[in-house]
């Protein structure tokens, strides 16, 4: 009895040996048990498989860590659950990865799916039981803002403050189709009563069903969600886009189209105005890398939206009737610290009045939030959350002329501080006829807990399509605190 206890006892240790030396220069697997479920894994993958190519950029770009480039360039061949344990490790950081690299991750866990599913067999389980999750955050603002403009005020009283509340659902459907939804509620403080509760109002500002391998297409997303398929953020709109996109690889490059509805349908079912037309941007864009640090996006789009002086900050009797343009944009790591992010879009417009029929805009950043996704500070996080003491900053300039983007979809819109019915309003029109210059600063002061200040000076790009006597438009400034959980 003994020494068949003895020979279980070996059988055992035998195999996570084999392993801690198969595995030399990996991390230890966290759990012995997982490690023992893989052991039918310990194939090879061949020297010249595309798998030590596809880990190699996941390295170079941030995504896998603890890992040299030598392990992936052919040093030595290494087993399937030697990839799989690295590619679990890049599928934890799949939202703070760019498009190509989200493509890299969901094609390497395809490749490995067997023995990722070894590798989280228990959770597995659970996440067969309970495929659901729910997170939350909460937010609270203070703002303040100095306009120069004609009609245009300064922020009163409790009007100075502000609260988000919101509650986030996502979960898969099965091993293609995941979805995702989320309860918002925004409001001014002190507007609250028992009668009228006015500010706590709660709608549904995203949902989304996205599905992999959809008739050849590699990815495809419907439903409500942000506008975050074109340009670096230059085009863009937090919440409430409903519409469909679609990713599909095309060897190192990705294709990204869309249609979306940007901007609402006030009017719908009565007949008048707007009713029945919701506005529908409609864009293509192909993205792909220079070198591991340099990546690019170009790309085409339409617009059945119309402008005047209700979309653009301009006076009245300055119209155009839709519009289509080309967009370009670059983000490039400045040594391991430092990132650059830049967009240029040139339009044009169609039945324009009083207006250039060729008006063009360009924003650029430089921000130390290399790990964070390359796009504009406003559609990212400058921090991690989870991670106390990490800090963040922004700095951008941007210059665009009137009606170079298409109302609804201005990118920083919704960055600066104002009333939204003053006449030149920054707040709803901040990205049209406006250059100058905004900075951000962002600490984690405890896990899940951030606190972030911002400011901006803005100025008209064209004083002469107003009513304005100076070019100044005013400064804006807020700080906010953020809990996640």
């Amino acid at each position: 009895m003994k020494k068949n206890k003895k020979l279980k006892k070996w059988l055992a240790i035998v195999p996570l040996a084999l392993m801690s030396i198969t595995m030399a220069g990996i991390p230890v697997v966290d759990n012995p048990v997982h490690a023992a479920a893989a052991t039918a894994s310990f194939s090879d993958v061949p020297a010249d498989h595309w798998a030590y190519d596809a880990v190699g950029k996941l390295v170079k770009a941030g995504l896998v860590d603890g890992y040299t480039d030598k392990t992936f360039k052919g040093d030595r061949t290494m087993t399937r659950y030697e990839f799989a344990f690295i590619v679990a490790k890049a599928m934890d950081k799949f939202e703070s990865a760019d498009e190509a690299n989200k493509m890299l991750i969901d094609k390497l866990s395809a490749e490995f799916a067997g023995e990722l599913n070894r590798l989280g067999a228990r959770v597995a389980k659970v996440e067969s039981k309970t495929n659901t999750w729910v997170s939350g955050e909460t937010r609270f603002r203070y703002m303040g803002n100095d306009p120069k403009a004609p009609e245009s005020h300064k922020l009163r009283g409790s009007d100075k403050f502000d609260f988000r509340q919101r509650v986030k659902f996502q979960g898969t459907i099965n091993e293609d189709i995941s979805w995702v939804a989320r309860v918002q509620a925004t409001g001014k403080a002190g507007n609250y009563s028992k009668d009228n509760n006015d500010g706590t109002t709660a709608s549904f500002d995203l949902f989304a069903v996205t599905a992999k391998n959809v008739f050849g297409i590699d990815k495809v997303r419907i439903g409500r969600f942000p506008y975050d398929d074109f340009t670096h953020g230059l085009f863009g709109k937090v919440v409430g886009v409903d519409g469909i996109r679609v990713d599909e690889g095309l060897g190192n490059l990705t294709f990204t189209g869309s249609v979306n509805n940007v901007k609402g349908n006030k009017n719908i079912a009565n007949g008048i105005g707007d009713s029945g037309d919701a506005k529908t941007v409609t864009t293509a864009q192909l993205s792909g890398k220079f070198s591991p640090k340099f990546g690019w996006k170009a790309g085409y789009y339409w617009s059945d939206g119309e402008g005047s002086n209700e979309t653009m900050n301009v006076s009245a009797g300055k119209t155009f009737a839709s519009s289509k343009g080309w967009a370009v944009g670059i983000d490039t790591k400045i040594g391991d610290n430092l990132l650059l992010i830049g967009d240029y879009v040139s339009t044009n417009l169609s039945d324009a009045v009083n207006l250039s029929d060729s008006p063009k805009g360009w924003a650029v950043e430089l921000t130390n939030a290399t790990k964070q996704p390359p796009i504009f500070y406003g559609a990212k996080m400058l921090v991690d959350y989870k991670k106390p003491g990490d800090f963040g900053w922004s700095v951008s300039y941007r210059s665009i002329d009137a009606g170079a983007i298409p109302a609804g979809a201005g990118g920083f819109d919704a960055q600066a501080i104002s009333y939204g019915s003053d006449k030149y309003s920054t707040l709803t029109k901040g990205s049209d006829n406006i250059k100058g210059l905004f900075v951000a600063l962002s600490t984690t002061i405890k896990k899940n807990v951030v606190w972030t200040i911002e400011g901006q000076d803005l100025k008209f790009k064209n004083r002469k399509l107003t009513d304005a006597t100076s070019d100044d438009l005013g400064k804006t400034y807020m700080t906010k605190i953020e809990f996640f959980y």
